[in-house]
């Protein structure tokens, strides 16, 4: 509002006023949406005693004379709102009688909510509104409903402060000595106008347009997805800063030479920098915008927003925090004649991309509540009985006996009130630390106690879970107690070949008995290089009775590939198959031994079990995974620690001998590991689809009916492709159980595999190579989930911690580094011991020596039920327009569409400039959705920031190997295109990808390091 000079009345021969720019812009809001309106300021005050009605009216009548504003509409003409002042009228006060009422004080409520409810429209009604109530004969409620376009926070004292005055003077039959307000609020809104016209305010303008430029837009972790369209729905959780805190508070504010303010900005600019993660804050804070003094007693809407901008990448200590929200508070102060915002009428943001809008306020009332006490009235102001707020998070606080009343008010469309606890505490230690501490660096202040920081550790971490190792704690000792249990019980299945567990076991016998005789040893790698048959089995169960380990080397891989991870294994036994021709072309050295031909030679060996040569801390297996940058490198895993997976997964499956294990997975992807050990240590049978099977949805179809397979492990998009495949239904499929990990699973896959197989089993597995496979598990029981398929709970002896940049566990609902640890962690990377001290790391919560975490590089937090929740890989993040976006979201949204089936979303850079985001879709069904259609959806669903700018449709996705979308694969978005760094969305028909018939395509050979097994077998 304007700053310092006299306000003269303004020329009313018109009938007709200039709006004030906040006006105008509720206008704007109220014609483009009425739910985006702020809402009318409801004030409640209660008269305890004996109350003239009569005289009470007749006040409300002279506040209403008193202040032009109140009896004003705002008119439009010219397609511009305009002030036209009403004359006096009375203002009606019905009264209703509630003493009846079972609950009196519910029934305030119930007015209240009813009053909160009921719209203005601004042209033709009353801009206040007036109800009593009475609960008794000496206690009545007045309910007062303002609009904001007439009102603010401070207006309410103002009119209390009058209200009371004038019933006083009533009362006793005097009159009033409140003087005349000298000019009323529209003089104010036409004086600002003349200012804004004459270029006064420019400087102002600049000020916000330099000072905003490049802000990161605040995004705290909701508890529900983002859409486009909000309710003002909202909660408040209460709380109180002590008196002591509150002395701190202005002690230190003192000492800095700044205000109380500043110091509770800087305490709630700690915790949003935090809960968020991002480096800098955005927070909005309510001036009074009353700097000429005519205004302060006037009634109107003075109050403005500004930006208070905060960057805390730097880490500072508290007290440098404290004086940069100082000096910030009054800069901000300095340039609050015009807000922040864009006008509607006039961009603001007239340089490179929009200010985004503040998501965060915090406010400090300077005064507590009206209180007082005429005779034998106690005249006495309520606190707000229901609560709305267009922000998503709103901070308020008020003096009250010494101390500090808060409210941290949430929008309910976001956040749990769980979650609003847990910040609204987070706030109070850190101002207790950081008002005792200044020197401490912000990013150690303290967001929980000590006791949740144990709980966090205890109970969710899986500490609490610990169960004893029993049985064998080698995965052939698994196999091979199956063995002993059901000799003659069917143990593999490919084709019309069938082996059971007795004749399996022999086999591998005879196989370790021969690469024994070799060579072959404990700690020692023998490659596996087969295409996907019995033999499979038989070879990585031999390998591991030999007490060696294996290395799959995954047939379909480029020579190069295959060459690397021999030579690196130093696998100088690769076992193989003679059809298998990409074998011939690994490096002279390696002795090749070709199960088919020259499996006359393995039988001559014994068939009795061979000594063990491996315990439960050998090495098991080696599975090369995707280097971040360069060669691929292998993750070393140890029976006794898989063997521990494999019990927690077998019991989320709830596997029995009964069960059909489909064994889809290449050995390659360490899901394979499960499907084949975990099977058989549950004495079920493996069925081993052919290589042409996996890759046929029709094929692998019959063989699922075939076969009465009962039980499915794999990546999303494998099972994703099927379920789109088999659009009229799976008549004679059994399944019982599916798993799911390695990728996000489609949020609306759930849905469709429900309805395909009611009453099926659905496990969301996550885990990673390096953590002996799987760590956590989730079981899908709903049909959609928007915000994404949770991880889950950590299986039996695993830990999971959720960590900040200094090693202490996050609270529930804020984003940190996952790391896995107890019985998780392999033995590291093969031959990179560098690499493994880096990602390794000493567990600090355990009591175990040599207790290792893997720090897992993957964002995640902890639900409030105790899941943790995937967020993305924090080397992966996307941010436009200083916007964090998660894909997944995205994708979730899209997911929706009646016509798309699997939608991927990517960041791709198409010049200078911010990069920009593309989405690929495959279509669900017949109909091919267009790019219109897809924007026009997700325009209604998302903000504009998360709507993609380009569409492309896919036949099918690429995939690994491992079934994971290849998306090093994905046409680029800008190929044969000069148009895509537009608004308007494009589609293109990508070419198929050349890899047969796209059902499970092979990895395509590419120059440079390819992208082979995942490494996350999370979904």
């Amino acid at each position: 509002m304007p700053g310092n000079g006299v306000i003269a009345r303004a020329d009313r021969s018109e009938g007709r006023l200039a709006c004030s720019l906040p006006q105008e812009r509720l206008w704007f809001l109220d014609r483009a949406d009425p739910a985006t309106t702020p809402p009318g300021i409801l004030a409640a005050v209660r008269f305890t005693g004996k109350l003239d009605i009569p005289t009470l009216g007749r006040c409300l009548d002279e506040i209403v004379r008193r202040h032009e504003v109140l009896r004003t509409n705002l008119v439009e003409s010219g397609g511009t709102p305009w002030q036209v002042v009403r004359p006096p009228a009375p203002v009606p006060l019905p009264v209703r009688d509630i003493t009846r009422a079972p609950d009196p004080e519910r029934a305030i409520d119930e007015s209240w909510a009813r009053e909160a409810g009921t719209p203005f429209d601004l042209a033709t009604d009353p801009l206040l509104r007036a109800g009593l109530l009475r609960a008794g004969d000496r206690e009545h409620v007045l309910l007062l409903n303002i609009h904001h376009v007439a009102c603010d926070s401070r207006s309410i004292g103002v009119l209390l402060a009058e209200l009371a005055a004038l019933y006083e003077s009533g009362r006793h039959g005097t009159t009033s000595r409140l003087p005349q307000p000298s000019v009323q609020y529209g003089d104010v809104a036409v004086w600002q106008r003349e200012r804004l016209g004459h270029g006064e305010l420019d400087h102002h303008r600049r000020y916000w347009r330099t000072h905003l430029a490049g802000v990161t837009a605040l995004v705290l972790p909701a508890d529900r997805s983002r859409s486009a369209v909000r309710t003002a729905r909202a909660d408040a959780v209460g709380f109180r800063l002590s008196p002591e805190v509150t002395a701190a508070v202005e002690q230190r504010a003192a000492d800095a030479g700044t205000t109380p303010f500043a110091v509770l900005l800087a305490a709630f600019s700690v915790v949003l920098w935090r809960w968020s993660g991002q480096p800098e804050v955005l927070v909005g804070s309510t001036a009074t915008g009353r700097s000429a003094p005519q205004t302060t007693s006037l009634v109107g809407l003075f109050a403005t927003t500004v930006a208070l901008r905060l960057d805390l990448r730097a880490d500072p200590t508290f007290g440098s925090l404290i004086d940069a929200a100082g000096n910030e508070c009054e800069a901000a102060a300095a340039h609050q004649a015009v807000p922040f915002d864009p006008m509607p009428s006039e961009p603001m943001a007239g340089d490179t991309g929009a200010v985004p809008p503040v998501s965060v306020t915090l406010t400090l009332r300077d005064t507590p509540p009206t209180r007082l006490r005429l005779d034998d009235l106690v005249i006495e102001e309520l606190p707000a009985r229901t609560v709305t707020t267009n922000f998503e998070v709103a901070l308020e606080l008020a003096p009250a006996d010494g101390g500090l009343e808060g409210h941290w008010k949430f929008s309910t469309d976001l956040f749990d009130r769980d979650t609003a606890s847990r910040m609204a505490g987070a706030f109070a230690l850190v101002l207790e630390r950081g008002t005792a501490h200044p020197d401490e660096a912000v990013s150690l202040l303290p967001l929980i106690t000590e006791a949740e920081s144990t709980r966090l550790i205890d109970e969710l971490s899986g500490h609490s879970t610990p169960v004893t190792a029993l049985g064998p704690q080698t995965l052939h000792g698994l196999f091979e107690r199956s063995v002993d249990q059901a000799p003659d019980a069917v143990a593999v299945v490919f084709g019309e070949r069938t082996l059971t567990y007795g004749e399996l076991d022999e086999r591998a016998n005879r196989l370790a008995h021969f690469l024994r005789a070799r060579g072959v040893g404990a700690e020692q790698l023998v490659g596996i290089c087969l295409p996907r048959s019995e033999l499979m089995i038989i070879a990585t169960l031999g390998v591991l009775k030999a007490g060696a380990a294996y290395v799959p080397l995954d047939p379909g891989y480029p020579p190069a590939r295959l060459n690397y991870m021999a030579r690196d294994a130093e696998a100088t036994v690769v076992l193989t198959h003679s059809s298998v021709t990409a074998a011939e072309q690994l490096d002279a050295g390696v002795r090749f031994i070709r199960l088919d031909t020259e499996w006359a030679t393995v039988a001559a060996s014994p068939a009795e079990r061979p000594t063990a040569g491996a315990e439960g801390a050998g090495l098991a297996y080696v599975i090369y995974t995707s280097g971040t940058s360069g060669p691929p490198k292998g993750s070393a895993n140890e029976h006794a620690k898989v063997v521990n997976t494999l019990h927690g997964v077998n019991e989320v499956y709830e596997l029995t001998p009964a069960d059909r294990m489909l064994a889809i997975s290449s050995l390659s992807y360490d899901m394979s590991v499960y499907e084949v050990f975990g099977t058989l240590a549950a004495g079920a049978a493996v069925i081993v689809p052919s290589d042409a099977e996996t890759i046929d949805p029709g094929r692998l179809l019959d063989l699922l009916v075939g076969q009465q397979v009962t039980a499915w492990s794999s990546a999303p998009a494998l099972l994703d492709a099927l379920v789109t495949h088999t659009r009229g239904g799976m008549p004679g499929v059994r399944l019982r159980v599916v798993g799911l990990g390695g990728d996000r699973m489609p949020p609306a896959l759930p849905g469709r595999l429900f309805e395909l197989i009611p009453g099926v089993r659905l496990l969301n597995l996550a885990g990673l190579t390096e953590s002996s496979y799987c760590s956590l598990a989730y079981r899908v029981t709903h049909r959609s989930y928007p915000g994404g398929v949770p991880w889950g709970r950590p299986y039996p002896n695993q830990r999971v911690y959720i960590l900040d940049r200094h090693g202490r566990p996050t609270p529930v609902g804020v984003p940190g580094e996952l790391f896995i640890g107890g019985a998780g962690p392999g033995r590291g990377y093969w031959r990179q011991p560098r690499l493994t001290a880096q990602r390794f790391l000493p567990d600090p919560f355990s009591t175990e020596p040599g207790s290792r975490v893997y720090a897992t590089g993957d964002h995640a937090r902890f639900r409030s039920n105790g899941d943790v929740e995937f967020l993305g890989r924090l080397d992966k993040q996307i941010k436009i327009r200083g916007f964090r976006i998660e894909p997944g979201e995205i994708e979730a949204e899209l997911s929706t569409h009646a016509s798309v089936n699997e939608p991927v979303v990517i960041a791709f850079d198409d010049g200078p400039g911010e990069p920009k985001l593309a989405a690929y879709v495959t279509p669900r069904g017949e109909k091919r959705p267009t790019a219109a259609e897809l924007r026009a959806y997700l325009t209604a669903l998302l903000p504009a920031h998360m709507v993609p700018s380009v569409y492309l449709v896919l036949d099918r996705l690429p995939l690994l190997p491992s079934g994971k979308l290849d998306r090093a694969a994905l046409p680029p978005p800008t190929t044969g295109r000069t148009a895509l760094s537009g608004m308007s969305p494009t589609v293109l028909r990508a070419a198929e990808p050349q890899t047969g018939n796209g059902f499970a395509p092979r990895e395509p050979a590419r120059p440079g390091w390819h992208q082979g097994a995942g490494t996350t077998a999370g979904a």
